[in-house]
């Protein structure tokens, strides 16, 4: 499921971005080069979180390739379509933007924290050296305190927004997709995703025939995630997905 549902790995992910990146300035100091590796820092952890090897559903990602490697069993490639005419959705999603909303505030302090005390690691750095007496070890602790306090930022303002919203709903729906005996390809605007067959034991569909949809969900602490698979044919489509991927319909 979302990173937003393992703390413990974005804790730990966010943890050691911040190790390297104080390791890294301690021998670059606080130069320009420095304020640019923090970004590149940020970017890489991101990253790192986004391709952490599982699949919408919280399972290993399997390759496109493997799930297609087997008889295919359905495909729809209008889907895409069929969503625009489902005016229901854009009104599902205004909680999704609601949660994308109030952490984009929590960013812009993140940013403002980031440029305003810049200038004060100088401080921490003549702190930490006069107890240190090490200029490599004085320059990685200030770095380290200075971004422990963002990290702390960015870690308060999502707890925030999950506060004001209850659990995120995480709705991702697909434009096209293949269904095979392993699972489901998922075609988006920036690639294909997996689902792997057998779903998770906790998982559910749920079956609209009058939207034309049939969703595969999974309720977490923190999250409810929905796979949505717009298409006319929803009984075969949920008929396969109950057989293959061994779970229940929703009641």
């Amino acid at each position: 499921m979302s990173y937003i549902e393992d703390m413990r790995q974005r804790m730990l992910i966010g943890q050691v971005g911040i190790l390297a990146y104080s390791l890294a300035a301690a021998f670059l100091g606080k130069t320009w080069k420095t304020f640019v590796l923090a970004f590149l820092v940020i970017i890489l952890v991101q990253l790192s979180v986004s391709r952490r090897g599982k699949d919408p559903m919280g399972q290993a990602k399997a390759r496109p390739e493997e799930v297609l490697d087997a008889p295919k069993l359905f495909e729809e490639s209008k889907a895409y379509e069929l969503q625009m005419e489902d005016k229901q959705f854009i009104v599902e999603m205004q909680q999704q933007s609601k949660f994308t909303m109030y952490t984009s505030m929590g960013m812009i302090v993140s940013i403002l924290y980031f440029m305003l005390l810049w200038k004060y690691v100088d401080n921490l750095y003549m702190l930490f050296l006069s107890t240190a007496h090490n200029d490599r070890i004085a320059w990685f602790l200030a770095f380290l305190v200075y971004f422990e306090g963002l990290f702390i930022i960015n870690q308060l303002s999502m707890i925030w927004a999950l506060r004001r919203i209850g659990k995120m709903p995480i709705i991702q729906v697909a434009r096209s997709y293949t269904v095979t005996p392993k699972g489901i390809v998922i075609s988006g605007i920036i690639g294909k995703n997996t689902v792997r067959f057998p779903l998770p034991e906790d998982a559910r569909i749920r079956v609209d025939e009058k939207r034309r949809f049939v969703e595969i969900v999974r309720h977490g602490k923190r999250t409810v995630t929905r796979i949505r698979l717009y298409t006319r044919r929803t009984r075969r489509l949920a008929d396969i997905i109950k057989k293959y991927g061994r779970v229940a319909e929703e009641d």
